[in-house]
Parts: C-alpha cells; sequence; structure tokens
C-alpha cells in the first residue's frame, strides 16, 4: 500500500493521508489528543526503531530524546526475546515497564513515508515505535488498549501500516 493510497475511514469515507509537514502536525496533534483523552497517560512519543523522536505530545526536546533512546532500545530489545518456539523478529504488540514512578509502554506502529529526511530510513521510509509515558497508577489494560486504536489511526500516515481501522 502507498502513503497515498486513498483509505476509508471509520465511518466509510474515503480519505487520503496528507504527507510533509502538515502530515507530522496532524500526527502531532492525535498524540496530545491521545494524552489529553487517555485517563493517566502523561506523555505520548512516535518514535524510529533507531530511537529518534519523530513527533511527540509537547514534550521538552531533551526529555523526549532520552526517551525516544531508551524506548527505541526496549522496542529492539523485546523484538529479539526469543518466542515459545524459538522465534525472534516478530512485530512487538506491546511492552510494559512498571516503575514506582511510570508505566512505560512500546508498541510498533508501523513504517512511514511521512519522515523522509531521518537518520535510520531505508528508501525514503522509518519503521515507528508508538512510546507512552503513564502515572504509575493508570489501567494498563486500557492504555494498551487505547494505545492500539492510536496505531489504526496512524495508519493513513503509514507505507505499511501495523494493522488497518
Amino acid at each position: 500500500m502507498s502513503h497515498n493510497t486513498p483509505q476509508a475511514d471509520a465511518t466509510g469515507h474515503e480519505m487520503t493521508a496528507p504527507s510533509g509537514v502538515d502530515a507530522r502536525r496532524q500526527m502531532a496533534g492525535l498524540l496530545g489528543d491521545f494524552v489529553q483523552n487517555v485517563r493517566g497517560v502523561r506523555h505520548a512519543l512516535l518514535i524510529s526503531r533507531d530511537g529518534l523522536t519523530l513527533v511527540d505530545s509537547e514534550i521538552h526536546k531533551d526529555f523526549a530524546d532520552r526517551w525516544a533512546a531508551a524506548l527505541g532500545a526496549l522496542a529492539s530489545l523485546c523484538e529479539s526475546i526469543p518466542g515459545p518456539e524459538g522465534g525472534t523478529g516478530l512485530g512487538l504488540k506491546l511492552a510494559v515497564v512498571e516503575r514506582e514512578d511510570a508505566l512505560i509502554f512500546a508498541s510498533i506502529a508501523g513504517t512511514s513515508a511521512v519522515f523522509p529526511n531521518r537518520p535510520g530510513n531505508t528508501k525514503g521510509v522509518v519503521d515507528t515505535v508508538l512510546a507512552v509515558i503513564a502515572q504509575p497508577g493508570a489501567n494498563a489494560g486500557a492504555v494498551g488498549y487505547e494505545m492500539g486504536a492510536l496505531v489504526d489511526r496512524f495508519a493513513p500516515y503509514m507505507v505499511e501500516p501495523v494493522r488497518s481501522a
């Protein structure tokens, strides 16, 4: 699927993904809405698989860059853990880290062509990870569910979405 291929939204209306700055602005808006609307969520970032910040929910740049590096490494580590049959490299559905001060989530979000000038992208695309930082008392199941819904909303911006809406 090309990222300019029209897709249907949840109501069946055809939509075409914007590109460039407008797409990044819209993705940042989706992250901001996610933080405002999901109980217990403090921050959300879309990062490259190699740990660079792509868009975020208005986090201080230094903080976002530190989280992106750590959570990109977490996503890579989780994908290298062997499964029950010994296989690795399958798509990361959700990793959750529980700390005393936060719940930290990471999930593969798809391959996007919206960020063409980032290191680590090949052939004009970059693999992405959705990273979320929540309060320690947040409902992990609810946050994980809403992350899946957000990944679905990112599909129009992806060349290869994780799943389609």
